[in-house]
């Protein structure tokens, strides 16, 4: 039987508790409903598995937990269980669900136990898979030591921590403990899945402690003591919380508590478990809500796969393409894209295999023209006729591309930062900007990608580290800043130097001189390359060069009057 297909969305929750927020989530199969929740510090990609295996008898909706994954945090230092509850129900809600059954692992069982707890109204039945119940010393010690704060540092250090971190919790439970009474008895995942863990939790940054605490902090045995509905508590032989399930002494009639098997043996008795309950159907999908004021989030089907973008439609007009480059997403350029609200109707594209967006090209065809292609196709799907473009390095490759492919589809183009470079210096580029770089058992990879990223902003190219190298200007070294470049290059293992190769091989030149599009070269005066940028404006004195200021949020109030200076 094949796999179910599996699809991503943002629902988008409006005057809610915690505000206005977006909650990401996965969906798959057919059948009645049942929504899976995650363990920290991990997202709904943890759930693939049971989604796999279970979207032949239901149809399974996984949200990413606030502040995990893609969902925006609740906003908040400490949380409970019951307000990751009330925000699940939110979340309901937004997607028009009155009444479900929840499957939950880990951190999810305990958010699926409050569920049933605080809202038995809305639950039919909770399995929770991996129950925690601890004592009030074990409270305490994983308290004061499971959750150090995650910061960035200038050196890349949290890297290295982290990885030892997500290392040692397939070792040791708890991960900070190192004792033989500690030790767990199954393999270490491989460096590929140690890697996808890590840059789970490195999206939810330092807000991992919220969910966490929140688990550790339940009083779990009075919650079985209250339960009016349905619950299943077990957990696999092989998971450390399987020790947990004879502590359970108190409990109402309506809680089953039975040991499991594997862990495909354990999800196969919660799946039967939960065909015995009648079940309700699962609600049709809705368009993603706008919210006013910001970026928010969408994920948009296009042909071979789903792109993610961040847009806002607060005001009229022609809609202005913003466009990251190589090794970026609409992340990176979330602070060109806000400079444009309340001025243009506003998109940040996720190119394909970057960021968020599935790898939608051709096999073995990564070149800037298959990149204008799948953005002119993302066009269609938004039914956009007509749109002004701005791209930051390879991204003004792509819109200058997409601009010749078809004309009438950009108004007007702005390109920063161009890649107009000699040939010389691109032969150099194409030889040594972009080393392999893939997870290793011992994370070496980490800081490799750190200082290479870090390096960006002292030399240039960032590989000649000589004295010719350095860039005499303020360095551009933000931790907080590397550490998302870093995290762009993580999330695009492969493509991120394929992008690259295939800017630095397109003929930028030759394709200047075709051009008819109304025009315009920018780059601030912290850009490294802004003298190969201003040589291209006197190559080709048709496309004037402008300065930008220095903080990208500004971009959008200088570039606007360009975008209007002509008819459409």
């Amino acid at each position: 039987m094949a796999t179910p297909k599996i699809t991503r969305h943002f629902a988008t929750i409006l005057d809610g508790r915690w505000g206005d927020r977006q909650v990401h989530y996965r969906r798959c199969g057919s059948g009645p409903l049942v929504v899976l929740l995650h363990q920290s510090p991990l997202s709904s990609r943890d759930m693939l598995p049971t989604m796999e295996r279970w979207g032949r008898h239901f149809t399974c909706i996984a949200p990413d937990t606030p502040g995990f994954g893609l969902s925006d945090p609740l906003g908040v230092e400490r949380a409970e269980v019951a307000d990751f509850a009330q925000a699940q129900i939110e979340f309901f809600d937004a997607i028009g669900v009155s009444k479900a059954a929840v499957y939950g692992f880990h951190t999810g069982a305990m958010v699926a136990a409050g569920l049933a707890q605080h809202f038995p109204e809305r639950i039919i039945c909770a399995a929770a898979n991996g129950y925690v119940l601890l004592t009030e010393q074990d409270r305490a010690d994983i308290l004061a030591n499971y959750l150090p704060s995650l910061e960035p540092k200038w050196d890349g250090s949290h890297l290295t921590w982290l990885w030892n971190r997500m290392r040692e919790q397939t070792i040791f439970f708890p991960w900070y403990r190192k004792s033989l009474a500690d030790r767990l008895d199954f393999d270490v995942p491989s460096p590929a899945a140690l890697q996808a863990g890590a840059l789970d939790m490195l999206r939810s940054g330092d807000n991992y402690r919220v969910g966490y605490r929140a688990a550790f902090t339940m009083r779990s045995d009075q919650a079985l003591r209250e339960m009016r509905v349905p619950v299943l508590v077990t957990a696999a032989t092989t998971d450390v919380l399987a020790a947990h399930l004879p502590r359970i002494r108190a409990k109402t009639a309506s809680v089953t508590v039975a040991a499991g098997g594997t862990a495909e043996e354990t999800l196969d008795l919660i799946g039967r478990w939960l065909r015995k309950h009648k079940l309700t159907t699962a609600p049709k999908l809705r368009d993603t809500a706008p919210i006013k004021g910001r970026m928010w989030q969408q994920m948009l089907d296009v042909a071979g796969g789903q792109l993610r973008i961040r847009r806002n439609t607060d005001a009229v007009g022609r809609p202005v393409i913003v466009q990251h480059d190589a090794a970026g997403s609409s992340d990176i350029v979330k602070p060109l894209a806000q400079s444009f609200i309340g001025l243009r109707p506003v998109i940040a594209i996720d190119l394909p295999g970057h960021g968020e967006s599935d790898n939608t090209l051709p096999a073995g065809k990564i070149t800037v023209t298959t990149y204008a292609r799948a953005l002119l196709k993302a066009l269609d799907a938004l039914d956009i006729k007509q749109c002004d473009f701005i791209g930051t390095w390879g991204g003004g490759l792509v819109g200058l591309e997409l601009a010749l492919l078809a004309p009438k589809r950009v108004a007007h183009l702005a390109l920063a930062d161009l890649l107009y470079f000699p040939a010389a210096l691109t032969a150099e580029l194409k030889k040594n900007y972009t080393p392999e770089i893939k997870p290793n058992w011992y994370g070496g990879h980490l800081p490799h990608a750190w200082m290479l990223m870090r390096d960006q902003g002292l030399f240039w190219p960032w590989y000649d580290r000589t004295r010719k190298g350095i860039i005499w200007k303020p360095p551009y070294i933000d931790p907080a800043m590397v550490h998302a470049r870093v995290m762009e290059i993580f999330k695009a293992p492969e493509m991120w130097r394929m992008a690259y190769q295939a800017h630095f091989a397109y003929p930028t030149k030759s394709k200047l001189k075709q051009l008819k599009t109304p025009a315009v070269l920018v780059a601030p005066r912290w850009d490294p390359n802004i003298d190969h940028t201003r040589q291209a404006a006197a190559d080709f004195p048709q496309f004037p060069f402008g300065q930008m200021p220095d903080a990208m949020t500004r971009w959008g109030e200088e570039l606007v009057p360009f975008f209007d200076s002509t008819a459409e």
